[in-house]
């Protein structure tokens, strides 16, 4: 028996470190993992939250720990430091903010609800933003809130939360740029190249020296690249999320611990039967491994690809107290279907107070494309693109001033959407065409792609999703005519839904 045992062994080792080995560190190996997923081309909807340190001052944004040490550098910075200076004085900084952040409110079940009654398939935490905090119970960074502060690991909370329910999670990471975020002393500090650095002005300093330097990215080029890899790492190791979500910072690392860390999360995955996801914002992935990520846009047409969007659900990414406004609903829903149509998906950002709450006007909004979404979700979840993204009167174009312009996105007149605009998604022979707003009731509606892209196609039924009425409807020289019912029917103000059955 012994030979037979020692024969088994050797087999399990070698299957071991085969699975270890899958994926290695050039990118032609690193491209034969799957940029997106299935479960992530069905989810189309996620939403996690920016909260920190930051969130105290709840002004400025999450920029704040920059631009309250940036007195006279541009108009945001003189205001945000003149607000730290009358507000917590100039003995306060900002690792004073880490230590006295107070979280009583926070609940990760009661949050994980609101996420899941919004219609969300993947829930998100920042695990850190520029600012160098972690929000996880970490060995790497002692600045985080499990030793400190709310004394709570938030991403273990949200994680556990989320996988209660058979979600997906999604940890957001910010903390490439950290090394170039905060203004150095003097420009002894090798980074690459960017508008983005800045100097030290005034009196007004933060602390140097020993722990300090990891909060403040006060680090040797070399070791803040070792640092970044060193906290990816500790995260995928201890909570295995299925969605990496990566801010802009990775394009100032070099491309070997870029690979490092997708080496291990994707062999990590590997292992554990696991399919998961990174994205790119700005081209420092290839597209071959990883989704395409833009902010509060959409793409011009169809993309062969799935990619990713980011809309805030509050006045800033972060919470706001001079600014308490939230994201039309209504607006929020029809960029929704705009993207869905074009094969992409959207992410929204909450933005909590420092002490755990969610605010009223952000829950509202969430309550209300929740409501959409449990009548016609149908029309998103698990749908493909049509033939045709879509048509209408309102015309969205490039915004060539954006400084987040890339991948050819179109942002201006994206808010405008209304009645007059329809988007197209499918599934199998079912055709949803989603009309961006309530016409009126009795109202001759046309959709022209049946005379064009789509005019090969039969029609075998039509319905309107929520409502009990038989739809008429003929198709024309013209298009495909259809006549609205005499009843609104719920939740019509955002979108209504045609269900076209196709023979």
């Amino acid at each position: 028996m012994k030979p037979v045992i020692l024969f088994l062994m050797l087999i399990s080792a070698v299957f071991f470190v085969n699975a270890q080995d899958k994926y290695t560190q050039d990118w032609e190996s690193l491209k034969e993992h799957e940029a997106a997923p299935q479960w992530f081309q069905d989810a189309k909807v996620g939403v996690y939250f920016t909260w920190g340190p930051y969130s105290i001052p709840a002004s400025g944004g999450e920029w704040y720990p920059r631009w309250m040490y940036t007195p006279g550098i541009n108009n945001r910075g003189q205001k945000t430091y003149d607000y730290h200076q009358k507000n917590f004085g100039p003995n306060y900084h900002y690792n004073d903010f880490c230590k006295d952040w107070k979280t009583p409110k926070f609940n990760a079940k009661e949050w994980v609800d609101v996420f899941e009654d919004m219609g969300a398939k993947y829930i998100g935490a920042i695990a850190e933003h520029h600012d160098g905090f972690s929000l996880w119970d970490s060995k790497v960074n002692p600045w985080n809130a499990k030793r400190m502060g709310p004394k709570i690991d938030i991403i273990g909370a949200i994680s556990k939360e989320t996988r209660k329910r058979g979600l997906k999670f999604m940890a957001t990471f910010h903390h490439g740029f950290n090394m170039m975020y905060y203004p150095k002393p003097e420009n002894s500090f090798v980074r690459p190249m960017s508008r983005y650095n800045m100097m030290e002005k005034g009196e007004f300093n933060y602390p140097k020296g020993g722990d300090y330097d990891k909060l403040y990215g006060n680090l040797p080029y070399k070791e803040a690249q070792e640092y970044w890899l060193e906290k990816l790492n500790e995260v995928i190791d201890k909570y295995s999320p299925d969605y990496i979500w990566m801010d802009f910072g990775q394009r100032f690392l070099r491309e070997e611990y870029l690979k490092k860390f997708l080496v291990n999360y994707f062999n990590h995955a590997l292992n554990n039967k696991k399919e998961v996801l990174v994205n790119t914002k700005g081209g420092f992935f290839p597209t071959d491994l990883a989704i395409i990520n833009i902010e509060r846009a959409t793409l011009p047409d169809i993309s062969n690809f799935t990619w990713v969007s980011d809309f805030k659900l509050g006045a800033n990414w972060s919470y706001n107290q001079f600014n308490r406004t939230a994201l039309n609903p209504q607006k929020a829903l029809r960029i929704l279907a705009d993207i869905v149509s074009k094969n992409g998906t959207m992410i929204f950002c909450a933005a909590p107070m420092a002490n755990g709450t969610i605010p009223l006007e952000q829950l509202k909004t969430m309550k209300e494309i929740g409501a959409w979404l449990k009548l016609y979700g149908e029309a998103i979840y698990e749908t493909r693109p049509f033939v045709a993204y879509g048509e209408g009167v309102t015309k969205i174009v490039n915004d060539l001033d954006y400084e987040w312009n890339t991948y050819n996105l179109v942002r201006t007149g994206l808010w405008d959407l209304n009645s007059g605009d329809i988007r197209f998604t499918s599934k199998g022979n079912t055709v949803y065409a989603i009309q961006l707003g309530w016409p009126g009731e009795n109202k001759t509606v046309l959709m022209e792609t049946f005379t064009g892209k789509a005019k090969h196609f039969k029609i075998k039924s039509i319905s309107l999703l929520g409502s009990k009425e038989k739809i008429k409807w003929r198709k024309t020289n013209e298009g495909l005519k259809v006549i609205t019912p005499s009843q609104k029917p719920k939740e019509a103000d955002a979108a209504i839904v045609y269900k076209i059955i196709l023979k």
